[in-house]
C-alpha cells in the first residue's frame, strides 16, 4: 500500500507540473519576426559566400518576381507606357511638337491575367533555372576573394533581398490563391497567414539594388568578368 500511495503522488505531481511546462515551450511568432529570420537566413548565406556566388540567383528572382509574382502587371504597364508614348518620343526626336502628336491605344489590354497555377510553376521554374545555371556566368566566385573586401557586405544585402522576394512572392501568391477561394491548413498555412505585406518596399530595393550593381561595373569594371 505504501508502495502504491507514493506512486499516486508522484503521478499527481507530474500532472501539476504538465500545463507549465508546456507554457514555457509556446513561442509565438509573427510576420514581422518570421520575415526578419528569413532575412538573416538570407543575408548570412550571402555574407558567407560572396556577391558573386549568389549573384545570377537574385537577378533571375528579380525577374521572377516581376513577370510571374507580380503578374506581369509592372511589365505590361511600361510596354504599354512606352508604346502609347511611342509617336511623341519619336516626334520629340524629330524636332517636332510632341503635344500635337495623338498617343496611341495601349499595345495590351489591362485585363490580361495569368492564371495563379502557372505564375507560381514559372516562378519556382526560374529560381530552379537559375541556380542550374549559377556557377556558368564569368562573375561566378564560389567564395569572396580576398581583394574584393565588400563582397560579403554586398552578399549580405543580395541575399537578404533575395529572401525578401521569395517572401513577398509567397505572400501574393497565398493572398490571390485566398481570394480565388482556395483553403488550406495545417502549418504551412499558419506561416502563410502570418507573412506580412511588404511588396510597396519591394521596388525601391530592387532599384537600389541594380545602382549598387551599376556602381561595381563603373568602379570595377575590370575585374567583374573575370575570376578571381
Amino acid at each position: 500500500m505504501v508502495f502504491v500511495e507514493t506512486s499516486r503522488i508522484a503521478l499527481l505531481n507530474l500532472a501539476a507540473f504538465q500545463p507549465a511546462f508546456q507554457e514555457t515551450l509556446t513561442i509565438q511568432l509573427n510576420g514581422i519576426v518570421l520575415l526578419l529570420i528569413f532575412m538573416v537566413i538570407g543575408g548570412g548565406i550571402g555574407f558567407q559566400r560572396g556577391v558573386r556566388a549568389i549573384l545570377t540567383i537574385a537577378l533571375m528572382s528579380v525577374i521572377a518576381y516581376i513577370v510571374a509574382a507580380r503578374g506581369g502587371e509592372d511589365l505590361i504597364n511600361a510596354i504599354n507606357r512606352f508604346y502609347v508614348n511611342g509617336p511623341k518620343l519619336v516626334a520629340f526626336a524629330m524636332g517636332r511638337d510632341p503635344a500635337v502628336v495623338p498617343p496611341l491605344d495601349p499595345l495590351i489590354s489591362g485585363d490580361v491575367q495569368v492564371p495563379l497555377f502557372f505564375r507560381v510553376v514559372l516562378f519556382i521554374g526560374l529560381i530552379a533555372l537559375a541556380s542550374f545555371f549559377n556557377a556558368k556566368p564569368g562573375w561566378y566566385s564560389k567564395t569572396p576573394a580576398k581583394d574584393e573586401p565588400l563582397a560579403p557586405a554586398l552578399g549580405a544585402f543580395t541575399g537578404a533581398l533575395a529572401a525578401l522576394i521569395w517572401v513577398s512572392a509567397a505572400e501574393i501568391f497565398w493572398s490571390d490563391y485566398v481570394a480565388n477561394g482556395g483553403t488550406l491548413g495545417g502549418p504551412v498555412a499558419n506561416i502563410l497567414n502570418i507573412l506580412p505585406d511588404i511588396g510597396i518596399f519591394i521596388p525601391s530595393l530592387i532599384t537600389i539594388f541594380f545602382l549598387l550593381l551599376i556602381a561595381i561595373v563603373v568602379f570595377y569594371l575590370p575585374k567583374v568578368w573575370n575570376k578571381p
